[in-house]
């Protein structure tokens, strides 16, 4: 069964797309609300909220969300209550103490459906000790540690909280955090594979997204990946890999090469991210279910958002779940639900049988 995820945009991803069918409503929160709930009506896996680092780009201004990703995923998951809500943040422009209660923060109010898209820094010891010190402070509370036991008057136990006292090479950051673990234990973690973030990849991400525009680049970047899970001794059984995808899906090919002639033809520099995928609902499932043999799913980059067009929701979700690739309704709560992926135990579960 395959993941899929689905990176929101004001237009689409194409930089032409606004001038086709963009207006100023669609920059307003109810209409990226509505692309996100569309997207949990399909039983999506997460909505993915990408960030350029917070500097506004200069030469394409149209296929940034324009909301700071943790704000938006904050407001969404009290409107959508079953997708996982994936958000952008730097490492380089964020305090680890600051990032790692936002996120935990993002986790309860969503009920364990939200995940960190990390920006590693260049520095690979530095972005590994960042993660480590975020991932710490989100197991500053064991599960059960607030008893909220009034007639003795205790809130938690003191023997369940754990003060991080981190003093790195980088970093020197106490805590705890006041934030409780959350149902899904604590955020997932992702990032976008690219050179330098190969090896932090292969170390700490949960989900691993793959931008490239061809099946034989693809082939390479799973190859690299899988040298580097093994350099680094880690399961890839216990990573989700998915590659970008854009697809131009209408009920004929030839209205598929049409639109994309016609975004085409209105932007001055054409450069997307993913694979692009044009036919009809049939050809499109085709590719996927090719692609599907070497990834565990997709994040889909509609190039166009329309409400006058046939869309990759309406037409190739039934025809993947036609062909059983793809799943009828959530089967679980969290987004580690969704993905798959084992919720973590607090280390002070866990060292017991460690120490044996």
């Amino acid at each position: 069964m395959m993941h899929l995820g689905i990176s929101i945009t004001p237009f689409g991803h194409h930089p032409g797309a606004w001038q086709k069918n963009g207006s100023s409503n669609s920059l307003q929160l109810n209409r990226i609300s509505q692309q996100v709930k569309q997207a949990q009506d399909a039983k999506f896996d997460f909505a993915l909220f990408a960030d350029n680092s917070g500097i506004r780009p200069v030469g394409n201004l149209t296929t940034q969300v324009p909301f700071e990703p943790t704000t938006l995923i904050s407001a969404l998951a009290t409107v959508a209550h079953e997708i996982g809500l994936i958000a952008s943040a730097a490492i380089d422009q964020h305090e680890p103490y600051n990032l790692a209660r936002r996120f935990a923060s993002l986790d309860t109010i969503s009920h364990g459906r939200a995940g960190w898209n990390l920006i590693a820094s260049a520095s690979v010891p530095k972005s590994a000790e960042y993660i480590d010190v975020v991932s710490g402070l989100w197991d500053s509370w064991e599960d059960d540690a607030f008893i909220y036991d009034k007639a003795k008057g205790r809130l938690f136990l003191p023997e369940k909280m754990h003060v991080l006292d981190h003093a790195g090479e980088n970093f020197t950051v106490r805590g705890p955090l006041n934030v409780n673990r959350s149902e899904q234990g604590k955020p997932v973690i992702a990032t976008l594979l690219q050179s330098q973030t190969l090896e932090i990849a292969a170390q700490k991400a949960e989900v691993i997204f793959i931008d490239v525009t061809t099946s034989e680049e693809l082939k390479s970047n799973l190859s690299d990946l899988q040298r580097a899970f093994d350099r680094n001794g880690r399961n890839r059984r216990n990573v989700r890999i998915l590659a970008n995808v854009v697809p131009y899906v209408s009920t004929s090919e030839a209205d598929a090469n049409k639109l994309r002639q016609e975004l085409d033809g209105l932007a001055s520099n054409v450069s997307l991210s993913g694979i692009e995928l044009i036919g009809t609902a049939q050809t499109i499932a085709d590719h996927l279910e090719e692609l599907a043999e070497r990834v565990d799913g997709f994040t889909i980059l509609p190039a166009i958002v329309s409400d006058e067009r046939e869309t990759f929701v309406e037409s190739v979700i039934p025809e993947l779940r036609n062909r059983g690739l793809f799943r009828d309704d959530y089967t679980g709560k969290t987004l580690r639900d969704h993905l798959g992926l084992p919720r973590p135990a607090h280390p002070a579960a866990i060292a017991p049988e460690h120490s044996l």
